[in-house]
């Protein structure tokens, strides 16, 4: 357990490093290309993803991490080699954000992929909790090494330390891996389990997703979030490119906001999201999400400045991770397993990223209403939001009710 947790809190410490310097990165190619970024990410992410599934259909348990890091390894510590040789290339650090971009989701996913697979369910009930705090308190760590030595390291240094830090989460996955598969009690050797891929078939993922209105009202809940993510996000471009004149000022704002969300998510995780929960039902905990993200951009209209900007901001990334992402995992729950490890994974990738490309399509439509018109806007969109997650919850219960019964 602690080396999973360990391997977790270093894993998205590195990742939250790079991480925020990715918005710094976006204003250097320039904010008038980020809708072209977030497209280019999308095609991107839809040329990964089968060679992702192609990899973990067929590549032995005991690589996964191994060869899935040394690769993300390698393209970031490449990209800040060639920025600190060429500081001037524009196509570099739009390199960086569309990889960035289209990692994050590969980097966390092949991480609880690992676990799950190698954990035993009794276990994972009673752990998983503190393997996932490790992670949110390396969310906190990477934007607060970020914040305190960017300015000195500079940008691509940066990136190498936080290379260095997933090889060594990437050592460290690999025990826990290996140390839960020796003490599962299966009888089945360890290394004889590792050695076996995991396979399937990638093709079921989208039959699944389009027959099942589970899903789609899942995915259409994430493709909502996405929205309001893309569109607040360019909203917080124009306001830094404006408040804010150099990269090293930037990646360092950047860094205060990601260590505010983390640490605001973290209460979400460990105080809200299960005593609503356990009390209210998943409706409940799934129809708060949107209730504060509807409070928040109503204030941001009312009082439509940079500071509240940044402020919302904050608010709607921490629910996101801290409220909407737990409870979203507790949906799969009353689902087969087919949907809970194939159609989970298109859903948290493809059309996560799709729905970056669809708030960057439909934001030049709103973006002359100004800061407050695009916040009663997307107020509007998180009442959608709302009927749909109260129905999701509502599903759920009747799911969870006859599996009980059964």
């Amino acid at each position: 357990m602690f080396a999973a947790a360990g391997a977790y809190f270093l894993l998205l410490g590195g990742y939250y490093m790079l991480r925020s310097l990715r918005e710094a990165f976006a204003l250097e190619v320039g904010r008038s290309q980020i809708a072209n970024l977030f497209y280019v990410t999308f095609f991107v992410m839809m040329a990964i993803l089968p060679l992702y599934w192609f990899v973990v259909a067929r590549l032995p348990r005991r690589w996964l991490f191994p060869a899935i890091y040394a690769f993300v390894v390698a393209l970031f510590s490449a990209l800040a080699i060639g920025m600190a040789a060429s500081p001037d290339n524009k196509w570099l650090p739009a390199a960086y954000f569309v990889l960035v971009t289209s990692l994050n989701l590969f980097i966390v996913s092949v991480f609880w992929s690992v676990m799950v697979d190698a954990w035993r369910s009794a276990s994972a009930k009673r752990l998983f909790g503190y393997i996932a705090a490790g992670g949110s308190a390396g969310a906190i760590a990477g934007p607060a090494f970020n914040a305190l030595f960017v300015e000195r390291l500079g940008p691509t240094t940066t990136i190498l330390v936080a290379c260095a830090v997933i090889l060594l989460a990437t050592v460290l996955g690999r025990q826990a891996q290996f140390f839960e598969a020796r003490s599962e009690g299966s009888g089945i050797d360890p290394n004889e389990r590792l050695a076996l891929p995991v396979g399937g078939r990638a093709v079921d993922d989208l039959k699944r997703l389009v027959t099942s209105p589970f899903l789609i009202a899942i995915a259409g809940l994430i493709v909502g979030g996405q929205i309001l993510g893309g569109f607040m996000y360019q909203e917080q471009a124009e306001y830094v490119e404006a408040a804010y004149a150099t990269l090293t000022e930037r990646a360092a704002l950047f860094a205060r906001i990601d260590l505010s969300v983390s640490v605001l998510a973290l209460i979400f995780q460990t105080l809200v999201v299960g005593w609503v929960a356990s009390r209210g039902g998943l409706r409940a905990a799934l129809g708060l999400v949107p209730v504060i993200l509807i409070g928040s951009l109503v204030l941001l209209a009312l009082m439509p400045v940079g500071i509240v900007l940044i402020v919302t901001q904050v608010i709607r990334r921490a629910v996101d991770y801290g409220l909407f992402k737990p409870s979203r995992e507790m949906l799969f729950t009353v689902l087969d397993p087919e949907s809970k490890f194939k159609s989970k994974s298109l859903i948290d990738t493809l059309l996560q990223r799709g729905g970056d490309s669809v708030s960057q399509l439909t934001y030049p439509l709103v973006a002359g209403l100004g800061l407050a018109g695009v916040s009663w806007v997307l107020a509007g969109v998180s009442a959608v939001m709302l009927i749909v997650a109260l129905w999701l919850g509502t599903v759920f219960a009747r799911s969870e009710t006859r599996a009980t019964d059964q």
